[in-house]
């Protein structure tokens, strides 16, 4: 038993000593981990917002981010992010170095590749097996925003119930269902762009029991991106017109401008006409029968002074005085010459004097008026 006791101390200390050197690497391989750096580049397309982070662990922080290589026109790189909006196709070869704090570095190479904005995608709705029951047609756009569709859809041995068709919110549409043919053209266009939304819904009935004949090139469909532009490889619809000229971009139009109010028109414009109209009597009130000084032209000749019109005092716009006597007060009186009379020519009581012959617009002021 003596032996026991001296023994057991010296293995519990060895066990202790073991447990503790155990500890110790646990710890050390939790801060050793390798250094990583993790580049994940989604492929980017022309006219859409893009953004990538750069992402590194292991090592010790903090990281530093050297970046290396072109990126396309419109993105651009800062502390492992790449972002913007690209406007060039093409590979482009990049390589991202991430150094740590204890100066550990790792290098990691990709590529990014940039190209055309996929089309919108259609995706359709109808009962897969054989049916004779009335059923409902839906149709959806998926993955990109669109500004609107041309789409001819043929409904063989399925009678569509038109008054049953149901547009999304926003959706300006032209409907023509030729009832020989079965088929039916329709023109759509969004307000504002959309994307994974149902464009529409319709109510079929088979004229037998069959299963719907709807695939990738029933509905003929053309899908116009977010800025109006026909989608490439979509193909181009060209329809006839039924009443006067119709095109898709006047569709388009209504829908950029739908919901705007129209102001009304400045006072400026309508202030012209309600002058003019004021002003006719008075102009034609002034042509009757000869001016006064068509009437006033034989009672002088060229360099003799004329009693009848005060050449001498400049005329003013307001009403001269009543007593045509007092505008000769004072004034010369050629040998022989009798005052004139005011049916003659001379100023009217309340009339200014005419400036030209034939026009009844009184003088300036500060001007004279002329002797004829």
């Amino acid at each position: 038993m003596r032996l026991y006791s001296r023994v057991a101390p010296v293995v519990l200390l060895s066990l202790a000593g073991w447990l503790a050197a155990c500890g110790s690497d646990t710890a050390g391989s939790q801060t050793k981990q390798p250094l990583r750096i993790t580049i994940n580049l989604p492929p980017a397309y022309i006219g859409e917002p893009y953004s990538s982070t750069i992402t590194a662990d292991g090592g010790i922080r903090p990281y530093k981010y050297t970046f290396d290589g072109i990126l396309p026109k419109g993105l651009t790189y800062a502390d492992g992010r790449i972002s913007g909006t690209p406007q060039e196709k093409g590979n482009f070869d990049l390589s991202v170095t991430v150094e740590d704090g204890n100066l550990s570095s790792r290098v990691q190479k990709a590529t990014l590749s940039v190209g055309d904005t996929p089309p919108p995608q259609l995706e359709q709705v109808f009962p897969l097996a054989e049916s004779a029951d009335p059923f409902i047609y839906l149709l959806r756009v998926r993955n990109r925003e669109t500004k609107g569709f041309q789409m001819q859809i043929s409904f063989k041995d399925l009678k569509p119930t038109l008054d049953t068709l149901k547009v999304a919110d926003g959706l300006l549409y032209v409907m023509r269902y030729n009832l020989d043919t079965r088929l039916m053209d329709i023109d759509a266009a969004f307000t504002t762009p959309k994307k994974d939304v149902e464009m529409l819904r319709l109510t079929l009935t088979p004229d037998k029991s069959l299963r719907p004949a709807f695939n990738n090139s029933n509905p003929l469909l053309a899908f116009y991106d977010k800025n109006g532009n026909l989608v490439a490889n979509n193909p181009q619809i060209d329809r006839v017109a039924s009443e006067g000229k119709y095109k898709f971009s006047d569709l388009v139009a209504i829908a950029n401008n739908w919901g705007r109010k129209v102001g009304a028109p400045p006072a400026s414009q309508t202030a012209p006409q309600g002058a003019a109209s004021a002003q006719a009597p008075s102009n034609t009130s002034a042509q009757p029968g000869p001016t006064p000084a068509q009437t006033s032209q034989p009672q002088g000749q060229p360099g003799q002074p004329q009693t009848a019109t005060p050449a001498q005092a400049p005329a003013t716009p307001s009403t001269p005085s009543a007593n045509p006597q007092e505008q000769n007060a004072g004034q010369p009186q050629a040998p022989g010459t009798p005052a004139a009379q005011p049916e003659q020519g001379s100023t009217q009581p309340g009339q200014a004097t005419p400036t030209q012959p034939g026009q009844a617009t009184p003088t300036q002021p500060g001007q004279a008026t002329p002797t004829q």
